[in-house]
């Protein structure tokens, strides 16, 4: 994982912030079920909720200490989705959406949970059982990195999980939070750095 991240950077309301279409091409059968979703048919949304659960937890997972915050995190997140899918937009790709009110979910528990638990208790007490985390090779050291990552600036945190964790191009985080390409490239370069030497520091080994 953390050799990974260090290969080297290529050089209106909640739930419609910005407008990504992303690199990768449109999933038609997606952009059904989201319209379905929209509509009102519960069994639509039951199927985007099994497609995205697992990218939604672990985003919530490298922005939070320890697992259960993001198991809850996570089910804030599909619960507003729920309420807020008559505003949704069907020229957005569905997992925007869902990152679009993940980040405010993250942040409003963020703000209500201080002060938490410290980082070493966070490993300390972390929850024997897994998450759904397909990119780590250990679960020790997903819990190291969601540690370093928590040291990192709100923006350099969705920064480094869309590109390295979600594998995310730099047009489709620029699509995704807003910002251009080349602001994206610098916040990058910055939050790499200062990731690398939050994993070389004593008190995440």
């Amino acid at each position: 994982m953390k050799q990974a991240l260090f290969q080297g950077p290529s050089g209106a309301d909640e739930v419609n912030e910005s407008t990504p279409s992303g690199d990768r091409p449109p999933d038609e059968e997606e952009a059904d079920l989201a319209r379905r979703a929209a509509g009102g048919d519960r069994r639509a949304f039951a199927a985007l909720y099994d497609r995205h659960l697992d990218a939604v937890y672990r985003y919530a997972f490298y922005r939070l200490r320890t697992d259960a915050e993001a198991e809850d995190v996570t089910s804030e997140v599909f619960h507003r989705a729920l309420v807020a899918m008559p505003k949704y937009a069907p020229r957005r790709p569905f997992l925007a959406f869902l990152y679009g009110i993940a980040r405010h979910v993250v942040a409003d528990h963020l703000r209500e949970q201080r002060p938490r638990a410290s980082f070493e208790d966070a490993i300390a007490h972390a929850s024997d059982a897994p998450g759904p985390e397909e990119t780590a090779a250990q679960l020790d050291d997903a819990r190291r990195l969601r540690v370093a990552i928590a040291r990192l600036t709100p923006i350099q945190q969705d920064i480094v999980i869309f590109r390295f964790l979600e594998e995310r191009s730099t047009k489709e985080v620029a699509q995704l939070t807003g910002k251009p390409e080349s602001t994206i490239r610098g916040i990058q370069m910055r939050a790499l750095a200062a990731l690398r030497e939050a994993l070389q520091s004593e008190d995440v080994r």
